[in-house]
């Protein structure tokens, strides 16, 4: 079985997720930040990948995501939020930190199609970084507007 992370402060969207994927994903569901970064980093998590649901995806996230990646190069990182077209910008830089971005509403089938395909390359469990810390902003990158 493939443990998955779901981010999203949504219980409905956590339980469509455990329901639709029972069977074949473990699904992890993390509703904070803090407690995400303390799964990630403990040597308890199993995670294969993670679906950070974003409402409004800021530079906040691009920053959080990246610094994710960073620590788990080889966790799948998705992210999911409704697409505007005033988002471009940040899409662009979501792009260069997450492996796959998911439009909502979700096709549950295309989610799946997607996480396979993500979790064939991704054989190699995630290394551990346990100095991870979310609220130390000097190692995020600056973005020029």
């Amino acid at each position: 079985m493939q443990f998955i992370c779901l981010y999203t402060d949504d219980v409905d969207l956590a339980d469509s997720f455990k329901i639709f994927f029972e069977g074949k994903y473990l699904i992890r569901f993390i509703p904070e930040r803090e407690d995400l970064q303390n799964h990630l980093s403990s040597k308890d998590c199993h995670c294969q990948a993670l679906i950070f649901d974003a409402i409004n995806p800021t530079d906040a996230d691009v920053q959080y995501l990246s610094k994710i990646k960073q620590n788990f190069p080889y966790l799948k990182i998705i992210i999911s939020y409704v697409y505007f077209e005033e988002k471009r910008l940040t899409e662009r830089l979501l792009a260069n930190h997450v492996d796959d971005i998911i439009y909502k509403p979700y096709d549950f089938g295309e989610v799946d199609r997607r996480l396979q395909k993500l979790l064939v390359k991704n054989n190699e469990p995630h290394s551990v970084d346990t100095n991870f810390k979310d609220n130390d902003n000097s190692h995020y990158p600056k973005y020029e507007r």
